[in-house]
């Protein structure tokens, strides 16, 4: 799934393909001057809905949700190492 998704993003022209200079074996992936574009418009729209959302927030109410959203991503992150650390081998 990953591979088909990189491949279309190459094709569109929004990732670039290049060699490792840590790992000749590897393969590393930039952002094309398009992908770094939809990458702007996107955090563009992005901040807009936000903006649109919340609205009637206080800022306040914009930081608090701000700092929870965080402390729920570091939660989701620690519970994908906990599930990689229970599945790999003892």
């Amino acid at each position: 799934m990953a591979s088909r998704t990189v491949s279309d993003c190459i094709s569109a022209g929004y990732l670039i393909r290049a060699a490792s200079q840590q790992d000749g074996r590897r393969t590393v992936l930039h952002l094309s001057p398009e992908g770094r574009e939809l990458m702007a418009r996107f955090r563009r729209h992005q901040r807009s809905a936000f903006e649109f959302v919340t609205a009637d927030w206080t800022e306040r109410e914009r930081l608090d949700f701000a700092r929870l959203l965080l402390k729920y991503v570091d939660a989701q992150d620690a519970l994908r190492h906990r599930r990689a650390d229970r599945a790999a081998p003892h």
